[in-house]
C-alpha cells in the first residue's frame, strides 16, 4: 500500500484538488491518502473547509507527494517560511508532481532547477520571470518529478501516477467514470498519447545528459606547466 500526501494550503483552487482527490479515491487497495497542510483545515479560494489528516513535514514519509495549486494560495505558501522549510522532499526515493502553479513551489525548492516544467498557462510569464524553463505542454516529466499543466491535465498527473506505480489498466480503470458517454476512445487516445510522449521526452532528456556527464568525464585534465 502506497502512502500518498496531497499538500494543502488556504485558498487552493477548488477543481484541482477535489478532482486530484477524487481520482485518487476511486481506488481504495492501492495507496492510502492523506491530507497535508499547516492548519487543522485549509480554506479553497471559494470558501470550502477541508480537514487536514497531518502537518506537512510528514511530506518525507510518502512515497508520493502532489502539490496542490491556487492563484492566491500559492504566492502566500511561496513567502511562509515555516511551509516552504517543512517540504523535506526527495525525488530519488519519491515521485513527486504538481498541478498548475504548483510547479512554482517545487521550482522554488530547487527541485527543478535547470529542468523543463509546465504550469498553468497565464502563470506562464511569471515563472519564467523567475528561471523556470516552462514548456507549453500539459504534462512535463522530468525524472521522478512531474508537473502539468491546466486543471483538466490533472487526467494526465494522476495517469502517470497510476502507471508509474502500476500500469495502464490501473489508469484507465481510475478514469473510465469521468470519460463523455461516447468518446472513450476518444480520451484514451489523449490521456496515453500525452503520458507516453512526456515519458519519452523525460527518457530523452536522460540520455542527453548521461551522454553529456561521460564526455565531461573522458576529457584529459590540462597539467599545469
Amino acid at each position: 500500500m502506497y502512502k500518498v500526501g496531497i499538500v494543502l494550503f488556504d485558498d487552493f483552487t477548488d477543481v484541482d484538488f477535489f478532482l486530484m482527490y477524487d481520482l485518487l479515491g476511486r481506488t481504495t487497495d492501492s495507496w492510502d491518502v492523506k491530507i497535508l497542510g499547516t492548519k487543522v483545515e485549509h480554506n479553497s479560494q471559494l470558501g470550502i473547509s477541508v480537514k487536514t489528516e497531518g502537518h506537512i513535514s510528514e511530506v518525507n514519509k510518502q512515497d508520493v507527494v502532489l502539490i496542490t495549486s491556487g492563484y492566491r494560495g500559492i504566492p502566500a505558501a511561496l513567502k511562509d517560511k515555516n511551509f516552504m522549510s517543512a517540504l523535506k522532499l526527495d525525488p530519488k526515493k519519491q515521485l513527486i508532481g504538481s498541478i498548475c502553479a504548483g510547479s512554482f513551489i517545487l521550482h522554488e525548492l530547487g527541485l527543478l532547477n535547470g529542468k523543463k516544467l509546465t504550469t498553468n498557462p497565464h502563470a506562464k510569464a511569471a515563472l519564467e520571470s523567475i528561471g523556470g524553463d516552462v514548456q507549453d505542454l500539459p504534462l512535463v516529466i522530468e525524472g521522478n518529478i512531474a508537473t502539468a499543466g491546466g486543471c483538466l491535465s490533472l487526467m494526465y498527473l494522476v495517469g502517470w501516477l497510476a502507471e508509474r506505480l502500476f500500469d495502464s489498466n490501473k489508469r484507465k480503470g481510475i478514469q473510465d467514470q469521468l470519460i463523455p458517454a461516447g468518446q472513450l476512445e476518444l480520451f484514451e487516445e489523449i490521456i496515453s498519447k500525452t503520458i507516453e510522449s512526456a515519458e519519452l521526452a523525460n527518457l530523452h532528456n536522460n540520455r542527453l545528459k548521461r551522454d553529456s556527464q561521460r564526455m565531461a568525464l573522458s576529457v584529459p585534465l590540462s597539467r599545469g606547466g
